[in-house]
């Protein structure tokens, strides 16, 4: 774990998973580079001398497509499991305690400070990510903080911006999130919202930005609890805001009311794999101040067509929720969960010894209800036995193949929160903002009334094939 980007790209050269790339072009170049690297599940890649740019504005990406960014990002152990990396967070929720962050009068984001006229956010060289985007995203990989005005606490989340001219961004945010709810409280009370975005910064915090957390809870405490200590920051003096000491760029101003300033923003090629928000009218973000360090970094976590994970590769930002939650409901002996699918947000499989008849699909009707919220939602649910592993969706579906009648064991319910992201809203519903999807339950579980007699599995027992590797080490060493 590392306490901003830059030392997070050394550790990663060290480990041999950072490349450094000269000479490409901001308009589609960059962007192409990194969809074919991270394809590839390649290594990390910083782009220096861009095309119209002087040496030294750079742009890092393709850091979090593969276990070692994320697992360095989360300090998670290498030789953990993916499923041992959901458990492990999973356990550090049961014990948070908040660390807030520590305030300081200097750092590193306050090397330059441009207000006024010298405010300029086209001086980063922004890509255009993908071929039918609607302008250049700055923020694809951000962190984008707020304030509550009535209780007064600090969120921080992962929204998309377009920049629209030198001092102003598109405020792009999912309904249901919390930047959303704060900015809609200042614009009830006739005021803008203050807002600070960071384009380049820790990438704990860029990881936690990712994860929805309960409202009231701020990132920056659970960001200093994972690391022991308070996150260092300095007080943007126009907006009142906290922002990273270490960040490469933040841009802090003002989204007034949309009816007083608003601008059209997308099309966005999104983590589903389309274009499927088209161009709306959305808030804006006026800059007042521009910091940045010297030599600086934008970081980019622009979205890859499936099956690349646009986020990272372990679901830690759904399936440890959802497990959390299942546990606290009363529902006993889950033995492990993970999300697949684009964004770790789709398929849903949870592992459980079955107890009572029903248990199953009572399970997998809770998990429905709690993977629904914003943009973040799933369609299909899946149990199955505690001999299944969640994280290997090949076992998943030999689950689905095997111990599931569709014709008893698979429904299908409408009515569930999806996003305006969500490909398959049709015109008129998109139309009538009715951003509703169904789910799937699939139970693919030994039927509970005669699992004692279901067939047995052809695998040898784990004490076989324990001591057979023990005795064999030599051969199955390398494979």
């Amino acid at each position: 774990m590392t306490d901003d980007l830059r030392k997070f790209l050394d550790t990663l050269k060290e480990k041999g998973k950072l490349r450094m790339v000269n000479g490409a072009d901001w308009d589609l170049e960059i962007g192409t580079i990194n969809e074919l690297m991270a394809e590839r599940q390649g290594p990390a890649l910083v782009f220096d001398n861009i095309k119209d740019y002087p040496q030294g504005f750079r742009v890092a990406t393709n850091l979090m497509h593969h276990r070692v960014g994320q697992k360095l990002a989360f300090g998670f152990p290498d030789e953990m499991t993916d499923l041992e990396c959901v458990a492990d967070w999973k356990d550090k929720w049961n014990k948070f305690q908040p660390v807030p962050p520590v305030v300081v009068e200097e750092g590193p984001i306050k090397e330059n400070i441009l207000k006024g006229d010298d405010i300029d956010i086209y001086k980063f060289p922004t890509p255009k990510w993908h071929t039918h985007d609607g302008g250049r995203y700055i923020g694809t990989g951000i962190i984008t903080i707020t304030k509550d005005p009535d209780e007064g606490w600090v969120n921080f989340g992962t929204y998309r911006v377009m920049i629209q001219d030198k001092t102003t961004l598109a405020f792009y945010a999912s309904p249901g999130k919390h930047a959303t709810i704060m900015r809609e409280k200042y614009w009830a009370m006739g005021k803008p919202c203050p807002v600070a975005m960071c384009f380049g910064q820790d990438m704990l915090l860029f990881s936690i930005s990712t994860i929805g957390l309960p409202w009231g809870m701020s990132e920056y405490d659970m960001a200093g609890y994972i690391k022991g200590k308070g996150v260092e920051v300095v007080i943007d003096e126009e907006t009142g805001l906290p922002i990273p000491a270490t960040a490469e760029i933040v841009a802090c101003g003002f989204s007034p009311p949309p009816e007083e300033d608003s601008r059209p923003e997308g099309p966005f090629g999104e983590w589903q794999g389309y274009y499927a928000s088209g161009t709306r009218n959305e808030p804006v973000v006026h800059i007042k101040t521009l910091y940045h360090r010297n030599d600086p970094i934008l970081f980019g976590q622009p979205p890859v067509k499936p099956p690349v994970n646009t986020w990272f590769p372990i679901p830690i930002h759904t399936a440890t929720f959802l497990w959390n939650r299942l546990e606290k409901a009363g529902m006993m002996d889950i033995k492990g969960v993970y999300v697949h699918g684009p964004g770790n947000r789709v398929i849903a499989v949870i592992s459980l010894k079955q107890r009572y008849l029903g248990h199953a699909k009572q399970v997998a009707t809770l998990a429905g209800a709690f993977l629904q919220g914003g943009a973040c939602t799933g369609r299909y649910i899946i149990t199955v036995d505690e001999d299944i592993d969640p994280s290997n969706l090949e076992e998943v579906l030999w689950a689905v193949c095997t111990r599931c009648d569709p014709e008893h064991y698979i429904n299908i319910v409408p009515g569930f929160l999806t996003s305006p992201l969500d490909p398959m809203l049709n015109p008129e519903k998109r139309a009538r903002k009715d951003y509703t999807t169904s789910k799937v339950f699939i139970n693919a579980c030994r039927p509970y009334h005669w699992k004692d007699k279901f067939p047995p599995v052809n695998v040898a027992g784990p004490e076989l094939r324990q001591k057979v590797l023990t005795k064999w080490v030599d051969l199955f060493k390398d494979v």
